[in-house]
């Protein structure tokens, strides 16, 4: 019935991230659609219903048995799988419009997984590029599914709270592009919304000291954060001084988030994420803003797998009391990682070879830089640390793991533009200079960077 199903049978995927076979893997994202179609199922009733919605549920299971069966044949397995399904789509007597979508499921069923976390979608521009290529929103939603589905059964725990919750916005977002005008929208929106802010301040917060804090922050600000949080952050920006540092931890459903508020110095945002690291800590997402007056606003998600703040009386405290010793430079956030990394148990080698790729077309105004290396112990930290050698900001840092890999993407200006094609160049072999080294957490030390 389905000839191109004998090649995946039994089909090993050597890799840290996949557990099944390939035919085991695409006969459990099936049987994932099917749970969805159950009377509940709980943290993904959201998805469910979205099949609901479709009406031809039948293209999205056929585009799931056949969406891998281009695999292990030694080249890009999406287009070798469009081809081998091809005549099967034919033999199977399907409509010309039901073919284009079931190849169009096949030959995108990773896009979406790769924009929802490696590419900034509170970027309206990001969101019009998906939608202009998804198109139709059945086709949002059959494709919103399949990605579901499919990671769901790459592994157990594969599909964490925290992705769903991006897929999720990635798929509300590109709906209302699709129907709504999404984008300007949001534009608008976000021009008035300094004065929605006035009009609606607490009494303890000035209208002057609300339009100062605002006033250069990027527009996405005001799409990332709602009001509440918004007038936090401006009583954490009061009465900074040099050296000082601001914080606020909160949890919020499957992740933790940090504030960080100080004035701007060299190797802030690395130095947090060392510092982060070195307690254990994973970071999902981490935002970084400066407004013309110096004031600094770091917000960083993370998830905390050895729950230290959960099992440690003043964890909290001890966390805040690092982070304002590293920002004043009384300590080596370097030779932290090194004590953490010496107590692990095992040292391990790196498991494959990083990969470095600038992207200068995707964003209007960000240059978009792309690792992919084994998830070693102060990866972000090493890495954002050579990103602000270059004299680059990073404004933007997306985190996602699959398995032992780590893929990092970071969104980053130099003097406020897009890097151009030789400084790309630099950073880059920089870069792949300082991943394929040992494991360790640094070779060099610059006094200059103790500080924040």
């Amino acid at each position: 019935m389905v000839p191109p199903f004998k090649h995946i049978t039994s089909r090993v995927v050597r890799d840290f991230y996949h557990k099944y076979t390939v035919d085991e893997h695409t006969l459990l994202a099936i049987r994932n659609i099917e749970r969805l179609a159950l009377p509940s199922t709980g943290d993904r009733d959201r998805f469910a219903s979205l099949l609901q919605d479709l009406d031809a549920p039948e293209l999205l299971v056929l585009s799931l048995l056949l969406h891998d069966v281009g695999k292990g044949r030694g080249t890009d397995h999406v287009i070798e799988s469009v081809s081998m399904a091809r005549p099967t789509l034919s033999q199977l007597g399907l409509q010309p419009e039901a073919r284009a979508v079931v190849e169009f499921l096949i030959a995108n069923h990773l896009r979406m997984s790769q924009v929802a976390f490696r590419r900034d979608t509170e970027d309206p521009e990001i969101v019009r590029q998906f939608a202009s290529l998804v198109a139709l929103e059945p086709r949002l939603k059959l494709l919103s599914l399949l990605t579901v589905a499919d990671i769901e059964a790459v592994g157990p725990d594969t599909l964490t709270p925290w992705k769903a919750e991006l897929l999720w916005r990635l798929y509300v977002d590109t709906y209302n592009q699709l129907t709504l005008g999404y984008g300007d929208d949001l534009i608008e929106r976000s021009e008035s919304g300094p004065s929605e802010l006035v009009a609606r301040r607490p009494p303890d917060l000035p209208e002057r000291e609300i339009a100062r804090f605002v006033e250069g922050l990027p527009r996405r600000y005001l799409q990332l954060f709602d009001a509440e949080t918004i007038y936090r952050h401006v009583r954490l920006s009061r009465d900074i001084h040099p050296d000082e540092v601001h914080l606020w931890l909160d949890q919020k459903s499957s992740a933790w988030e940090l504030t960080v508020v100080t004035l701007d110095k060299p190797f802030l945002f690395s130095n947090i994420c060392g510092v982060l690291s070195s307690f254990g800590m994973d970071i999902l997402r981490g935002h970084a803003m400066t407004n013309p007056n110096g004031l600094v606003l770091d917000v960083f998600q993370f998830t905390d797998q050895e729950r230290f703040l959960e099992l440690n009386r003043g964890a909290r405290e001890q966390i805040f009391r690092v982070l304002e010793d590293v920002v004043s430079g009384r300590t080596n956030v370097t030779e932290r990682l090194r004590g953490r990394e010496e107590s692990l148990v095992h040292r391990r080698q790196a498991r494959f070879t990083p990969v470095v790729h600038c992207d200068n077309q995707s964003s209007k105004r960000y240059t978009i830089l792309d690792i992919t290396a084994d998830n070693a112990l102060g990866l972000l930290y090493r890495v954002s640390r050579v990103i602000s050698r270059h004299g680059c900001d990073v404004d933007l840092v997306l985190i996602a793991t699959e398995g032992h890999k780590a893929i990092d993407v970071f969104h980053i200006t130099k003097a406020g533009a897009k890097l151009s094609d030789s400084e790309q160049l630099a950073l880059a072999a920089r870069l792949q200079r300082t991943l394929e080294r040992s494991d360790e957490v640094d070779q060099e030390h610059h006094p200059a960077e103790q500080g924040g």
